[in-house]
């Protein structure tokens, strides 16, 4: 006859944590398994917003405009042999105002919004005579009459109308050319009467139509250069070396000014191809780097802003994919109390069963906001898993009361999860508050469970 007083295996707590341990980690593996496939949309995302853009206009630096004259120098080889050598003198207006409207547009493509703008900018300046002494140029030398005005632009897809230099009555349009004495993939360029830069001075003004996505960046090369830019998206992000000078964010869009000087940046005001000076476009992607200039010399002093798109919903699910651990181990502590405290059996297959019921929660707060946005996707998605386990654990549980308990549980940590998802500054806060707490508790319920 066996002994009434012996033990199931069942009974042993210790094992019975094993074995919740096990399955808490054998869930992980189809976690991580949703965050590569976040990551994959995401990806897929990206390919679609790099591909729009390619036909409407990329992430835009705008350098200039400069202007560039030839002139010869004589050079004494050896023997007293002289040889003629040609060479280019550039240099940047004296003053730039950068004035324009940034108005956001959104394409979609299959189940993705891409944003794009569209931007109406006026150029202003004035270029004086150069300092010719202080670079050791003969004027006799300079071949005034060959004169040329470039602007960089980093792709010339985005431009809507027909650019022209105006200089009083004087209309000079603008072609496609490579900009030379920059580091500039694209850029315009138009040749300029003799008169103008023999003169003392003058004052242009250019019309820019421009389209892009991501953002628009400038180059401040004059002595002194501002920018001021509105625009009715309400989410920017200011970037480059110089912050603004001043800027004003509203749900209805936002108007920012830069004020720089020659002092603020590093780049020459006039230099030959003698001692070349190389600007080079923003990343493609957000702008990164905070030195000036990089290991090959390119100059990267810009300023510039970039339209964020605050609904970025693979990050948020992303970051809901993290709490995964942590929402499938609180849910299975409350049955293992159960168990322990409460009498009540719960088998191990009914926690894999639970445990899988909370995965494929992801998977559905993921496949629904690529199509509803990721708020309603995560109530929508919640309510259907928490209903489901609460109806599953009253089949469980004799007691109906512990049923409503893990239903009561679940909400509470969807919605802490969906709480620490919008804090974003005090995430991490209050997620180690939480934890603390919750430490806590479970010391405090166990305290007298017999190990």
């Amino acid at each position: 006859m066996s002994n009434p007083e012996t033990k199931s295996w069942t009974d042993s707590v210790l094992l019975k944590i094993v074995i919740v341990g096990v399955i808490i980690l054998v869930l992980m593996i189809p976690s991580m398994m949703i965050t590569n496939l976040v990551r994959e949309r995401s990806y897929r995302k990206m390919e679609v917003i790099n591909e729009v853009s390619s036909k409407w206009g990329q992430l835009q630096t705008i350098a200039g405009p400069y202007i560039t004259i030839p002139y010869y120098e004589e050079v004494t080889i050896s023997n007293g042999v002289k040889e003629i050598r040609e060479h280019t003198l550039n240099y940047f207006p004296k003053k730039l105002d950068i004035t324009g409207d940034i108005n956001p547009v959104v394409k979609k493509r299959s189940i993705f919004n891409v944003m794009l703008y569209e931007s109406d900018l006026k150029l202003k300046g004035r270029f004086e005579y150069p300092h010719l002494d202080a670079l050791v140029i003969n004027p006799a030398n300079v071949q005034w009459e060959k004169a040329t005005m470039h602007m960089g632009i980093t792709d010339l897809i985005g431009i809507g109308e027909q650019v022209n230099v105006h200089i009083g009555d004087t209309i000079l349009p603008m072609t496609a050319s490579v900009p030379i004495a920059i580091h500039f993939p694209n850029g315009l360029k138009s040749r300029l009467p003799q008169y103008l830069v023999t003169s003392p001075g003058f004052d242009f003004e250019i019309d820019l139509s421009l389209k892009g996505s991501q953002g628009i960046y400038f180059t401040p090369v004059a002595n002194t250069t501002s920018v001021s830019l509105n625009s009715t998206w309400p989410s920017p992000k200011f970037e480059g070396q110089i912050l603004p000078d001043s800027s004003t964010v509203m749900a209805k869009g936002f108007k920012v000014n830069w004020n720089v000087l020659d002092i603020n940046r590093q780049i020459t005001q006039e230099w030959t191809d003698q001692s070349p000076q190389m600007m080079s476009v923003a990343p493609s992607s957000h702008y990164e780097t905070t030195a000036t200039t990089d290991a090959t010399g390119v100059n990267r002093t810009v300023i510039g802003v970039e339209l964020i798109n605050t609904v970025d919903h693979y990050t948020k699910n992303e970051r809901t994919v993290k709490y995964a651990f942590l929402l499938i181990t609180l849910t299975f502590v409350v049955y293992f109390f159960c168990e322990v405290l409460k009498k009540q059996k719960v088998h191990p297959m009914q926690y894999g069963l639970v445990g899988a019921a909370l995965v494929i929660f992801f998977i559905l707060l993921l496949s629904f906001s690529e199509h509803i946005g990721f708020d309603l996707a995560y109530l929508v998605s919640s309510l259907a898993t928490i209903l489901l386990i609460a109806l599953y654990s009253r089949t469980i549980f004799t007691d109906k009361r512990y049923a409503n308990l893990v239903g009561m549980l679940l909400l509470v940590q969807f919605g802490f999860i969906y709480v620490i998802l919008q804090l974003e500054d005090y995430a991490l806060l209050a997620g180690s508050l939480a934890l603390f707490a919750i430490i806590a508790l479970i010391m405090y319920l166990t305290r007298k469970v017999k190990w």
